[in-house]
Formats: C-alpha cells, sequence, structure tokens
C-alpha cells in the first residue's frame, strides 16, 4: 500500500519559506533603493578591495511599496523554479537600473562609441540594440564599427504617410541608407553612430511615434492584420484593442523622456492615441481588482521593478485570418462579433506559443499556442493584465533560455495555467468559441477598403526598403507618399500595403511602381511571396550564417527544383533564419532553413500551410550545406508529388501526414533523378484535343510557351488553351 501523502503539507511550507525568503529579499530591496545603490550613483570600489570583501547578495527584490512581483508572487504555484534564491543576470541589470534609467544615462553620457554590457540590455527596452559590422574580418576593425538599430513601435503596423518621410529623411543623415520591414510589423532603422542616437530618438518621438516598446523585455509592437476596412467592424475592433493593448502595456516609467528628450514632452501625441483615448487607458492600467494584478509599486503598476522575464509578443485577429500568425505569440486574440455582425461580444484567447530555441538543448524548443478561452468585451482588458500578472509573477527567471511564458504554460499545462490565471483574474475562463478554418492571407494586390477608396499589397523581399539599381523601393515610397498622399501598412510578412489610394490614381500608382522597377504582386512567383528571413549577417550578433542575403537565392532555386520536376504550378511557405532562435517565424514553415553553421541549416519540415495550431518538425539533417540545397530537397518534393492523398495537398499537411521519419526513410534510399520513373500521383489534366485550326505565335513566345508548359506538367497546347480560356472567361 501507498504511503499517505505529505504533499499539501510539504506545499504549505514551501509557500511560508518562500513568503519569507521574499520578505528579506524585498527588505534588502528598500535598503538598496533607499541608499541610492544602483549604477551610476555610487562609487565604485577599487579591484583590490572588491577581491578582499565578501560579496553582498545579488538584490532583485521587490521595490518600495511593491506587494507582489517575481519573488513574492500573489498566488502560489508549483513549479521548478522559485526565483528566490537566484535569478539569471539580465534580471539582476534591471532590478539595478532605476526603473530603465542606469548605467544607460550614465554611458550616453560619455564619449565612448558604443554603451557597457549592462546598458545594452537597458537599452533593448528603449528600442535599440548594440551592433557591430561581422563582414569585417579583423577584430580591430570590428571594435571601430559600434553602430545601433532602432526598432520603431508601430501598432497595427500603421505608417503615416509623415512618419516614413521623417524616416526615409533620417535613415539617409544618420542610418544606412536604408529601412527594413520587420515580421512584427515595424520598421527598423540600421546603422546610427552613438552620438546621433539622441537627435534620432527624439525626432522619432516628435513627430508622434516612438521606439520604446520596440525590444526588451516587455510587451512588443502588437500585430493585427494589415488592412484597412474602415467599414469592417471586426477589423475596426482588431486594431482598435491592438492599439489599446500597446498603450496598455507600455512601460510607465520618465527614463525615455529623461534621456532622450531632457525630461521634456514630445512636442507630438502618438498618432494612434485619437483611436483609443475612449479606453481611458490610464484607468484601466491602475484599477486593482484586489486579486494580485497590481504589483503596488510607485512607477510600474503591472510590470513592478524587473518587468517580465523576458520579450512578450501579442496579436489580435479576426476569425479566419491568420496573417499575424496567432499561434506564435505569447498572448494571441480573436475577435468574436454578435450575431448582429456590428458588436463585438468578446475575444477568443490563446497563450504560450514562441518560436525561439538553442540547438541541440532539447529543453528548449518551439511552441505553438494553446487555446486558453472566451472572454467577454468588458473583460478582456483585465484577462490580459491577469495573464501578465502571471507571467510577471512565475515566469522563469533563473535560466533566461527558459523564461518566455510558454514554458510556463508548457509546465502547468494549459488548465493549470488558466486555473492560476483566474486566480488573477477573479472570475472563470468561458470555452472556447468555435471559429471556421484558418487562412493564410498577406493581403497582397489591390483591394476596395470599404470608403471608396483602394489599399494596394506590394511584396518587399525580406522587408529590405532600399534603393539598388533596378530596384528603388524607398525612393518609390517616397514619391508615392509625397504625390499620392498615400499611408503604409506593415505586413507581418515583410511587406507593404499602401492604403488609402484614390481609384482614380489607380494606374498611375502602378506606373510610378514599374517605374522604380517594383513588380505588381501577379508578377511574383508564390515561393518568393510566401517566404521570409531574418536580417543575419552582417549586423546581428547571434548569426551563424546567411538569411536575408541568400533568400532570394533560395527561392529561385527551389521554384528552378520544382519546375524541372513539372511542378511549377505547387508552391509552400518557406523561412530562414541565421540562428535557431526563430525571428523569421521558421519552425512553422511548410519548410524552412534554420541557420547551424556557417552556410549550414538545419532542415524543419511539416508546418501548417496556413500557419495554424501545430509547428514543423526538425529533421536528422542539421548541417545541410547551402550547396546542397537542390540535392536535399529533390527527394521530398519527389515523395509529396509521387504520395500527396489529393491534388491540394499542401507540402507542409503532406509531411505531417507522413511524419518526418518516413520523409527521412524516403529521402536516405531515393537516387538524384528518380522522381522521372515515378508517376505523379495526380497527373495533370489531360492534353487538349487535336486543334482544328492552327494559330501563328512567335517562335521566341513558343519557346517560352513550351518552357512554362513543362514547367508545369502540361504540354504546350494545353497551356495556351487554359490562357486563353482564362482571358477570355474572366
Amino acid at each position: 500500500a501507498r504511503a499517505p501523502s505529505n504533499r499539501g503539507q510539504d506545499c504549505c511550507r514551501r509557500d511560508s519559506d518562500r513568503r519569507m525568503r521574499s520578505l528579506l529579499l524585498c527588505a534588502a530591496g528598500a535598503a538598496a533603493y533607499h541608499l541610492g545603490a544602483w549604477p551610476g550613483h555610487a562609487a565604485r570600489a577599487p579591484a583590490a578591495r572588491l577581491a578582499a570583501e565578501p560579496q553582498a547578495p545579488a538584490d532583485f527584490g521587490l521595490a518600495p511599496g511593491q506587494k507582489f512581483g517575481p519573488t513574492a508572487p500573489a498566488h502560489p504555484a508549483d513549479k521548478p523554479w522559485t526565483n528566490l534564491e537566484t535569478q539569471e543576470g539580465v534580471q539582476l541589470v534591471k532590478a539595478a537600473s532605476n526603473d530603465l534609467r542606469q548605467p544607460l544615462l550614465a554611458d550616453m553620457g560619455n564619449d565612448e562609441i558604443s554603451v557597457s554590457k549592462d546598458s545594452i540590455h537597458i537599452l533593448k527596452h528603449h528600442g535599440s540594440y548594440m551592433q557591430q559590422n561581422r563582414d569585417l574580418k579583423k577584430k580591430a576593425d570590428r571594435d571601430k564599427s559600434y553602430q545601433f538599430m532602432l526598432r520603431l513601435k508601430v501598432p497595427c503596423g500603421e505608417v503615416p504617410g509623415e512618419l516614413y518621410r521623417e524616416l526615409d529623411e533620417l535613415s539617409n543623415k544618420y542610418g544606412q541608407g536604408d529601412l527594413r520591414a520587420t515580421t512584427r510589423q515595424a520598421f527598423q532603422l540600421h546603422g546610427v553612430l552613438k552620438g546621433n542616437l539622441k537627435t534620432v530618438i527624439a525626432t522619432i518621438a516628435n513627430v508622434g511615434s516612438n521606439t520604446y516598446g520596440g525590444c526588451g523585455d516587455i510587451n512588443r509592437n502588437v500585430m493585427v492584420p494589415a488592412v484597412c476596412f474602415p467599414n469592417n467592424p471586426a477589423y475596426v475592433a482588431a486594431q482598435t484593442y491592438a492599439k489599446a493593448i500597446a498603450d496598455l502595456f507600455r512601460p510607465m516609467t520618465e527614463a525615455f523622456n529623461e534621456i532622450w528628450l531632457d525630461g521634456e514632452k514630445a512636442a507630438s501625441v502618438e498618432y494612434w492615441q485619437k483611436d483609443i483615448a475612449h479606453f481611458d487607458l490610464d484607468k484601466v492600467r491602475n484599477y486593482d481588482n484586489g486579486n494580485g494584478i497590481i504589483t503596488g509599486h510607485p512607477v510600474e503598476p503591472i510590470y513592478g521593478r524587473t518587468y517580465l522575464p523576458k520579450k512578450f509578443k501579442m496579436a489580435v485577429t479576426v476569425p479566419g485570418d491568420n496573417s499575424v500568425d496567432l499561434y506564435i505569440n505569447d498572448v494571441g486574440a480573436v475577435v468574436i462579433m454578435e450575431p448582429d455582425g456590428k458588436t463585438v461580444k468578446g475575444f477568443n484567447i490563446v497563450v504560450g506559443g514562441g518560436m525561439g530555441r538553442t540547438h541541440r538543448k532539447e529543453e528548449t524548443f518551439a511552441r505553438a499556442a494553446d487555446h486558453l478561452g472566451f472572454v467577454k468585451e468588458a473583460d478582456f482588458f483585465e484577462c490580459l493584465k491577469a495573464i501578465i500578472a502571471v507571467q510577471r509573477d512565475h515566469g522563469n527567471r533563473e535560466v533566461r533560455s527558459s523564461a518566455r511564458l510558454k514554458y510556463l504554460v508548457h509546465t502547468l499545462g494549459v488548465d493549470g495555467f488558466r486555473a492560476l490565471v483566474e486566480k488573477y483574474f477573479g472570475q472563470k475562463m468561458e470555452p472556447w468559441v468555435p471559429l471556421p478554418e484558418w487562412k493564410y492571407l498577406d493581403w497582397m494586390g489591390w483591394h476596395e477598403q470599404g470608403d471608396g477608396k483602394l489599399m494596394l499589397g506590394i511584396n518587399v523581399e525580406q522587408g529590405r526598403v532600399a534603393d539598388s539599381p533596378g530596384l528603388r523601393v524607398k525612393s518609390c515610397l517616397r514619391a508615392l507618399v509625397d504625390n499620392y498622399g498615400v499611408d503604409l501598412l506593415l505586413t507581418p510578412s515583410q511587406s507593404i500595403v499602401l492604403r488609402n489610394i484614390q481609384p482614380a490614381q489607380k494606374y498611375d500608382v502602378e506606373a510610378v511602381l514599374r517605374e522604380h522597377g517594383i513588380k505588381l504582386i501577379d508578377e511574383v512567383d508564390a515561393i518568393t511571396r510566401k517566404s521570409i528571413a531574418c536580417p543575419a549577417f552582417p549586423l546581428c550578433g547571434l548569426a551563424m550564417t546567411e538569411a536575408e542575403r541568400v533568400q532570394p537565392q533560395i527561392n529561385a532555386r527551389l521554384l528552378a527544383v520544382l519546375r524541372m520536376m513539372g511542378m511549377g504550378s505547387d508552391d509552400f511557405v518557406t523561412r530562414t533564419t541565421g540562428c535557431p532562435n526563430g525571428c523569421a517565424r521558421p519552425y512553422m514553415a511548410e519548410i524552412a532553413f534554420v541557420g547551424s553553421g556557417p552556410n549550414a541549416y538545419q532542415l524543419w519540415l511539416g508546418g501548417s500551410p496556413n500557419q495554424a495550431e501545430r509547428t514543423a518538425v526538425a529533421t536528422s539533417i542539421f548541417k545541410m550545406k547551402f550547396e546542397d540545397l537542390e540535392a536535399t530537397v529533390e527527394p521530398i518534393f519527389a515523395m509529396w508529388r509521387s504520395q500527396r492523398n489529393s491534388p491540394t495537398e499542401a507540402l507542409g499537411d503532406f509531411c505531417h501526414r507522413v511524419g518526418v521519419p518516413v520523409v527521412e526513410e524516403f529521402m536516405a534510399a531515393y537516387e538524384p533523378g528518380a522522381w522521372k520513373g515515378m508517376a505523379p500521383a495526380f497527373p495533370p489534366p489531360p492534353a487538349v484535343e487535336t486543334p482544328t485550326a492552327t494559330v501563328g505565335v512567335a517562335s521566341d513566345l513558343l519557346v517560352k510557351i513550351e518552357e512554362e508548359a513543362s514547367a508545369r506538367g502540361l504540354d504546350a497546347p494545353s497551356l495556351l488553351d487554359m490562357i486563353v480560356r482564362e482571358a477570355l472567361e474572366g
């Protein structure tokens, strides 16, 4: 017989011990606060003295007045970490920063071209990363190349024309002459020198935008479908609430204004504030339901002294539209409308998604979010506050690689996590509302906005807004902003939607695009259209290999293999990253290449074509050489071609159905070119009957038709017949 369990007594004893340790930590934090023991405030002791005297315990406790936080959770939870005995280094830096001021404030006042290691972490919360040019081979040269990347906070990806105009000027004057649209609908400006950082950040703030919230251990840019449908209540609600979330969970410290604006307010109010004033978010932020959401911190009522364990990502969308990759977010929300289609009923909420992982460390992993439940519109903000509070109090601050919300959800299980959220929330979550099937939309091409104006999605490969011979994206956007008054929407797939175009200007806009070398979407192949990549080299310090700079080659080579095999009409979602951190969301792709070393990639297969509810799976191919791309994918495509269960079964769905181990068995036995002897599971349509008439076609055009027909598994008359019928029948 099993002995009676003392689990309840043990838990009570652990909770009591933890509470006592948290009180001691709180007292230590208060003492440090009152003694001014923050970097930049206390003199540094000589190295010899530091070696001779015992080190004081690390201070990561609560601030004076703070009641709840990682060392004193409002509600207990049984998990492998406590955050009481030790915390990883970034938590200590934040604890000592005096609300994100130091040592950054001191470092910005010196003449160095770089900032200190601790300042790097604080600077991220202000929206900037310090970088070096890794194309430089000599360390001495790299040490002279310190520069800063700025990432804007752009809720919903909305970039008014006036802001784009300012960014265009800033990038030319202080940056490297380009901009980059990110995978989270923001703009990055690269190449800013430290001496110009304050000028650039202040200019961005004074034009009605900002950079805080672009990076750091706080809520990042909030994603939403990149559309402008002012008469569609569901899309309007998604955008409005996304802007509100961005403001609700912004850091409240005055450090940003003190460091970059000399303590003054910005000259312009953030352009999205006009859309969310009715929420009275200051009141929402400070509302205390008595269940431990509000920390008691004098400055940060929700975040507390040390903010969140790591970055936090949110997205809002409508049923069916998964353009935001909903399941990769820490929290995702889906607008649910009442039957009248005009009134918001509430929101479905998902939790625990995330891409970051580390090679060969199985305790780190990519994870698709779980369905948490439904919450009424009136309770939406409070529910999100509760989720944030759970992560604030219980997220792993001992091991940074395990700090994201996904690890807490994974550890507790979604049911256990829901129960903990409900304690902070003060009420039960309602059941998940069934949804229609998700679609991966990118909103490219022409669309009517519904208000008499048009929007146009243009593909921007890997989000790089730059000018080069034959392709002048940056100048084109400036011309459209200046001459046609367009505004921009940045998409989750690194492209751009131009909005508020007058119908009479449609063909003029197309002419400007062509003049600058920009293709309309029907001229862009589907592989390129569905691909994204992270920046990687030369500026990312984590990159193991190339990503952005080789993605066009990867796309062209993948398409060439498909066409060689008569599969030119097939496509899939493909993504490339320079390291395993997953910034370009590779683990949701149907086929992905994740940097694992110089010119080497780990191969992932089996993500959903709609980016929904599952991740891809790592193959055993850990270091695929870049030059071996064709040899690697040919057997995969051959198996898909010969064994799929319908003409429309996507590559990701096929690999998921048969299983990656089975795919690898096929790859191991495959001989190059063997696809030629394998009948396609679903042959192309039969050739058209022998024509009863002939039509003259120029010889050079006939060659192109025959090549294209072969790439699609057709003969020339069949393809020509399809083209003509489609043209005549609309």
